[in-house]
């Protein structure tokens, strides 16, 4: 575990240099705009970084507007004005918790939900389901996950040890070949015995690790 703690560690680190680079290009570019002072061509050829854009981009995602589909959500529970049950169904990276929150009028309901814009919601009869999304195993996942691979050579997120075949998510096939002639010796053997994931980062560190070794591309492993 601190072979892939010490690895996310220095992808970490390379983001957050990337960040930092970015974030002072834009400081130099306001002073420069306020003091009326034009742009060298170094300055130019930086505003056109893959780099930049790339952070740039990831910040303006955190701007976006609450999901439209809840005003749709609204509008059903207010045509309808019935008294329903109300379910908060917490979906985590790995694991999900149902809640019953109890029995609330229309009002109380759309109250609710403009409280929580992150929550998604779906009507499923005379109950209400509310979705909340968050960044962290379930306490049942801290207790029993184990990250692992099979026999086709996929990697896996078991409930319990690997051998029990208890499958909670594939995420993408290794190039076990690679890996064999590059991971240090035994990093793979455990793999395929299974390797216990109790929190978050433990989580992110073996994922961030093994997608090194993914056949096809992969994107954002965080979900």
């Amino acid at each position: 575990m601190i072979f892939f703690r010490r690895k996310n560690k220095d992808k970490r680190f390379k983001r957050l240099k990337r960040t930092f680079w970015t974030l002072t290009l834009c400081l130099v570019l306001a002073a420069m705009a306020i003091g009326g002072l034009p742009l060298s061509q170094t300055l130019q050829s930086l505003l056109t970084m893959p780099d930049s854009v790339e952070v740039i981009g990831n910040h303006m995602a955190f701007m976006k507007e609450s999901d439209p589909s809840q005003e749709v959500l609204i509008n059903k529970l207010e045509g309808t004005e019935q008294v329903r049950e109300v379910a908060l169904e917490k979906s985590y990276i790995c694991g999900v918790e149902t809640i019953s929150l109890g029995i609330f009028d229309t009002a109380e309901m759309v109250s609710m939900i403009k409280q929580h814009p992150d929550w998604s919601g779906r009507l499923e009869q005379d109950r209400l389901i509310l979705n909340e999304q968050i960044h962290d195993l379930s306490p049942e996942c801290r207790e029993n996950a184990f990250m692992g691979v099979d026999p086709n050579g996929n990697l896996i997120l078991y409930q319990g040890e690997p051998d029990e075949e208890k499958v909670i998510r594939t995420f993408f096939q290794l190039d076990v070949g690679t890996m064999e002639s590059s991971l240090p010796e035994g990093v793979l053997e455990q793999l395929h015995k299974g390797i216990r994931i109790q929190d978050v980062d433990e989580y992110n560190s073996v994922l961030s690790t093994f997608s090194d070794y993914a056949v096809a591309p992969v994107g954002n492993i965080v979900r």
